[in-house]
Formats: C-alpha cells, structure tokens, sequence
C-alpha cells in the first residue's frame, strides 16, 4: 500500500507542484487549503505523513501541530514542516522541541523534500523489549541475543547448564532457579583468577598455583590468604555479574540447555538477575535507537504492572530514573515519560523486559501490591526534599540585611543635592511613565507616530534614534525599581518595531497582519507563536551558555508576551547569569526585581530555583533554601533547585567539619 501524505499547505500553485512531486515518486498526496480542513481530514482517516506550511489561515500551523500532539491518535503523526516566514536556525531548533524532525524554508530543492519525507515513513522493525522466543531444543538451537537467554532462563526458572555456542568456543554458563551462578570462560577474563591477578589481587604465582589446581577453586585464595572469605564472596559475584554484562555486547547466540533437578529448598546467593538486565541495556545505550523506540512504543501507557512489586526494589535508579518511574501511573504515555531522553531508555527496556509495566494504547491502571507486606519501596522520590508552599516576598529588599545608606552603582553620579536635582529626578520619572503608558497598545508604525501610508525608511530612523538617545543608558542608571524597568521595556518595545519595519521580508509580513483581529492563532498579530519559538530558542541558548543571544531571544519572547512570568523569569537569569553583566550593580538588581515581578505574574519553579540562586550567591542560604523547596513543590524534577539544595547541604556540612577541626585542634 502507497504511503499516503497529506499537505497542508494554502499557496495553490506550490501545493500542485508538490503534490505532482510526490506522486511521480509513487506517494499518494492529498491537499488542504487551510487549517481547519487539514484537522478535520487527519482527524477522519489519519495519513502516514503530514506535510504542513505553518502559515496557514483558520487555524495556524503551529497550533495545528498542537492539537495533533495533544492526542493519543495523533501525537506520534510525522510532519514535515516547510515555511516561508519562520526562517533561521533558532526557529528550526524551536520546532524541533515541539517535536518536528525536518524544518524545510522556502524555496526549498525537491531532493531534499522527498530525503525528509522517505527518512519519515513508517519502518516495520521488532519491538525493543525481547519477547519471549521458542525455547531452543538441542538439535536446533535457536540464535538469540545473550539478554533473551537470560530472560528466558529467569522467567522459566531454569536450573542447570547453558551451552553459549560462541565462534571462539563455547561458554557455560550455570543457573540454579533461573539466576546465573557461574561463567567459564568469560567475555572479558578467562577464570576468576585472571580477573583478580589483572586488578593486582593476586600475584603471578598465585595465579599460576591457583590455575594448577585444575579445578579452579575460589576458595583457594582463602587458603593462600589473598582474600578473607566475605571478600572473596563479594568478588567473586562482582566478576560474574561484569563478565555477564559484557555479554550483552556480543552478537546472537545459540544456546543448549542441560537441565539439572536442584530441590526446592536448596539456595545459594546469586547475581542479582533485575539489575543485570538494567545494567546490560545501559551497557547497550549507545546502540539503542530511542526514534524508533518511540516509533513503536511511545503511545503506549503505562503503568505498574505484575512484575513491578517483585524486582523494583532490585533496580539501583538514579533520581531522574526514579522520578521517570513515579510518572509512570498509567496516564503517561512512554514518550511523555522518556521526554525524548535517550538516557532514560535502558530503564524502560529493562522495565518492559522484566514484565514490570503494563501497557495499553488509552490510561490504564497501575496494579496494586495487594496482600504484599512492602516495608518501603526504595527507589520512591525523596520527600524530604519537598517544603509547604510558601507566598513569594513581594521584593528583594526585606531579603537583605540593612547596611547603612544605599550605595550607588558603579559609575553612577554621585547623587546631587538641592531642591532642583530632586525636582529633575521626579520629572525624568514622570517622562517614563509617561511614555510608557503612550506605547501600550501601540503597533509598530505608532509607535514612531507612521502609518504605512506615510512610512518612509529615513523618518523611521530618525525617530527610532531620537527615541533610543531620550531613554539611553545614562536615563538607566539615574533611575532604579519599577522606573528602570519601565525604561528596559520602554527600549526593547522600541527596538523590536524598528527591527521589523527595517526589514523588507519583515515588514511585508506584519503589512498582512495589521488590521486583521484574528490571525494566526487567534489573536492580533501571531505573537503567541512568535513568543514560544523565541522562548524556546533562548532556553537552548541558555543550555549552551550563549548568554547574549540568549538574552535577545527571550526579550523578544517578552516583547511579544509580557504577562508571561516564565519568560520573564528566565529572561531575568540570562541578564544574572551573563558574564558581562557581573560587574554591573544595577543590572545584577535588575535580574532580582525582574525575576520578583515573574513570580507576581506566575508563579513558576523556574522561577523559584532562579531566586533561590541569587539569594544563595547573595549569602542569605535560609532565604535561598526556602525558594529551592518552593520550586521542589512546583516540580519536584527541577534539577537547578536540587543542585542549590545539595550546595546548601554540603555548604553547611564544610561549616561543620570546620567547626569540629577548631573545637579540637
């Protein structure tokens, strides 16, 4: 059957070529002229890939994709994303956040549509997590990766030998009740010995007596007082269970069991089988492909399942892992749970391997430990870390400790005295405000007193510079709270109209816009877009430390949305946080006010954690610690409050140890 693609795309003329283009290359292509129609026709027989133009009328593209992403049916839909308008690398790494794995800016070559759409059809491959085999016989041994033996052996609770028919020689490897008790020879070192004698252990002719022996006896380097029995026990599992890690990278086996009847009652202590898998799947990272993972398994929910109670307590998570497993209660989907991290995938293998979860394709409900008498489930999320939610403080004044007269920034004038300069400082104020309230509500051309009748380039430059010379960074730093930031606004408004009404491409795009209500995502302007694709590009810039263009971005995010208390906030960290601005009082008191605001506005764990952080640099460790508990509160996941928690705790325990070195020195 043909791969059948939809494009969404309003331009006539480009639809028929690419809809020609497809065909030619034996792809069925349909075609909707506006976004409405397009959610209607997925929504009615679902294609096999959308081809879609973000710049669509009724419903824009972009909160198209939403809509698609929101739905069970929908949300792994491919799209193929080409636009005219949203140009450049931020706004493809926007994209790719929301989910898109190909940004194609017009005009566009055909061989590189059909490279995108071929690389986005649907691939039948197996599934991730091994399913159980046909149990091998003797005279045909079946070919499987070393995990399958393993688990087979496990569920099957197999006693007995396992003959690994390797092309370098076979492997035996012994199971009592389905837990593997002993390699020989191993994947990486030929007995025991050899593995203590490389790591220094043992020396050469203690090696070599032990080898002698031709039994190959643990116990005689008890004898020879190499190790103490309990260290011997200990590392002797601790080799088996690496040597059987390594196996997982070796290719398919095949494999002949040799059953031996062990009573009931008879155990001895073994490698721990659910960590192994885990282990081994981490092993294998690097191989695992978490697209086609997700391609196959990501719309699944789920949730606890049988398997859950008996091996979860056996998994050594680390804290994203155990927060991943706590949002696995069955109304998740695996992809909103992996988040596209890669590392979180050997746990969700190891998970689905082990029958751990249940999974369903709409919410399912987790099962239940029933009569099971469980003490503590060690992998749960530490609560410790969690603090009653607290009101935010309404400045970062009552937060620092009075130190006599307020000091001025540096390079600022001195403050001058007498009536006059007063009298000046309150006009220049009231010139904020005043301009301020005049720009609110404005659109680009009022904002330099044009109209698009009446725009000329030259008038445009010479208003944007006689407004940016008024309100220059000499007006900054005479003013400071709630006047400062008016001027910040009061500049990057400015600016924001200016670069726009400067650019040719820019400008005819916002001339469609004006006089329009209703455009795009419906409202004035497509700024909703417009400030997500820039927020998202500046919380990237954030991540690679490119603090500038970090800060452009997410000024823009807030020119566009200036209610929006998480951009505010991370706008505020990029300005803390930028190298040139640490020498800077004003502006390093401009991030605390601006994050202050952020959290009036929203009161986000970001947010939180970013207070926490200036509070902490301020040396005020009880105030910072209550804003990383509120963040914790919010999101529990929030990795930056949990570091400044960690700093805190690790902070106070120095002061201790120092405190204990004076007492008793």
């Amino acid at each position: 059957m043909a791969v059948r693609i939809l494009i969404a795309e309003d331009n006539d003329t480009l639809a028929e070529a690419l809809g020609t283009l497809l065909r030619r290359h034996g792809l069925e292509a349909s075609r909707c002229a506006n976004g409405v129609d397009a959610l209607a026709e997925i929504v009615r027989d679902r294609p096999d890939i959308l081809l879609l133009d973000l710049k669509l009328p009724g419903l824009h593209g972009i909160e198209l994709l939403r809509k698609l992403r929101r739905s069970p049916r929908t949300r792994d839909l491919p799209v193929v994303v080409i636009s005219g308008v949203y140009r450049g690398e931020r706004y493809a790494m926007a994209a790719r956040k929301l989910g898109v794995r190909h940004y194609l800016e017009k005009p566009f070559r055909a061989h590189l549509l059909l490279r995108a759409v071929k690389d986005m059809i649907p691939r039948e491959s197996p599934d991730s997590s091994p399913a159980p085999p046909a149990k091998p016989t003797a005279s045909a041994p079946i070919e499987h990766p070393f995990d399958r033996h393993l688990l087979e052996a496990h569920r099957d609770r197999f006693s007995g030998i396992l003959d690994l028919r390797y092309t370098d020689g076979v492997r035996i490897l012994g199971f009592v009740d389905g837990s593997p008790v002993a390699l020989r020879p191993g994947f990486t070192a030929r007995d025991f010995g050899e593995h203590l004698h490389r790591r220094g252990v043992v020396s050469a002719e203690e090696y070599a007596y032990f080898a002698s022996t031709g039994e190959h006896r643990p116990e005689t380097f008890v004898q020879l007082g190499c190790l103490d029995y309990p260290g011997l026990f200990e590392a002797e599992l601790g080799h088996l269970f690496n040597e059987l890690v390594a196996g997982f990278e070796h290719p398919p086996v095949a494999a002949r069991r040799r059953a031996t009847n062990i009573p009931a009652e008879f155990s001895v202590p073994t490698v721990n089988v659910p960590r192994l898998i885990y282990a081994g799947y981490h092993r294998q990272q690097a191989a695992a492909n978490l697209e086609d993972f997700l391609a196959r398994r990501g719309a699944d929910f789920a949730a606890p399942g049988a398997g859950f109670y008996r091996y979860i307590n056996f998994l050594p998570l680390n804290d994203e892992e155990r927060y991943a497993v706590a949002r696995l209660d069955g109304t998740r989907t695996l992809a909103a749970v992996l988040e596209e991290r890669a590392d979180l995938l050997p746990l969700i293998r190891a998970m689905l391997a082990l029958d751990m979860l249940r999974c369903a394709d709409s919410p399912v409900g987790p099962v239940q430990p029933g009569n099971l008498p469980l003490r503590a489930l060690f992998n749960a999320i530490e609560e410790d870390l969690e603090a009653p939610a607290e009101e935010p403080l309404e400045s970062f004044a009552d937060m620092i400790e009075p130190s006599g007269e307020d000091e001025p920034p540096p390079g600022a004038a001195p403050a001058p005295a007498g009536d006059k300069e007063a009298d000046d400082q309150e006009d220049l104020g009231a010139r904020v405000r005043r301009m301020a309230a005049e720009l609110d509500g404005k659109n680009h051309y009022q904002v330099f007193d044009l109209t698009p009748a009446r725009f000329s380039f030259d008038e445009l430059k010479r208003r944007y510079f006689a407004i940016t010379r008024e309100f220059g960074p000499d007006v900054l730093m005479r003013l400071v709270g709630e006047e400062a930031s008016m001027v910040q606004d009061i500049l990057a408004t400015v600016a924001n109209a200016y670069n726009t009404l400067s650019d040719v491409v820019k400008k005819e795009r916002y001339d469609e816009m004006l006089g329009s209500d209703r455009i795009g995502l419906g409202q004035k302007g497509d700024d909703r877009f417009q400030a997500e694709v820039q927020a998202q590009s500046g919380k990237v810039f954030i991540e690679m430390e490119e603090w500038d263009n970090a800060q452009q971005a997410l000024q823009d995010a807030c020119n566009f949305a200036p209610d929006n208390g998480d951009y505010l906030a991370h706008l505020a960290w990029v300005i803390y946080r930028n190298p040139k601005n640490a020498n800077s009082r004003a502006l390093q008191e401009k991030a605390r006010q601006m994050v202050n605001r952020s959290l009036t506005l929203e009161r986000t764990p970001h947010g939180f954690a970013f207070k926490g952080w200036m509070l902490l640099n301020a040396g005020q460790d009880a105030l910072a610690e209550g804003e990383f508990s509120k963040a914790l509160k919010h999101d529990a996941r929030n990795a930056l409050a949990r570091r400044g928690l960690r700093t805190i705790q690790e902070k106070r325990e120095q002061e201790k140890k120092g405190l204990f070195r004076r007492m008793f020195s």
